[in-house]
C-alpha cells in the first residue's frame, strides 16, 4: 500500500482538519496516485522511524499546481488554519508565513486532495 508522510502538518491531519496536502514529487511518481487510491498516513518517512497514524482515500487524481494559484480555502485545508491557532511550525515557518512565501517564489506542487477515513491507535 502507498504511504504520504505528513511529518509537520500531522497533528493538523489527526485533529481532521487537513484534507490537503501539496507535494514535490515528479510527474511519474505522482502518476502512481488515483481517485478512490486508500493511501497510508504516516507522521514521519517509515525509514526514518516512522508511525502510521490514519488512512486516507484520495477524493481527486494529483493534479499540479503553482503554489502562487492555490486558493485561500487550501489555507484552511492544508491545516494551516489550525496549526496557526495552536503556535505550530511547518518546516520551521508559522503556517502564515508558509503560505506568503509559496505566494512570493511560487513552485508547481502536486495537490493531493483526500478524506480520512480512519485514525490509528497511538
Amino acid at each position: 500500500m502507498k504511504i504520504i508522510s505528513f511529518a509537520w502538518t500531522t497533528p493538523a491531519l489527526l485533529a481532521g482538519v487537513k484534507t490537503v496536502t501539496r507535494r514535490d514529487w515528479s510527474a511519474r511518481y505522482a502518476a502512481q496516485f488515483g481517485k478512490g487510491d486508500i493511501v497510508q498516513a504516516y507522521d514521519r518517512q517509515p525509514r526514518y522511524g516512522g508511525k502510521k497514524v490514519a488512512l486516507i482515500r484520495l477524493t481527486h487524481d494529483p493534479s499540479l499546481e503553482s503554489t502562487a494559484e492555490a486558493p485561500l480555502s487550501d489555507f484552511e485545508l492544508e491545516g494551516f488554519r489550525w496549526l496557526e491557532e495552536w503556535s505550530l511550525k511547518v518546516d520551521g515557518l508559522s503556517p502564515v508565513t508558509l503560505w506568503r512565501v509559496w505566494g512570493l517564489y511560487p513552485r508547481e506542487l502536486w495537490v493531493v486532495r483526500f478524506e480520512v477515513i480512519e485514525i490509528c491507535p497511538a
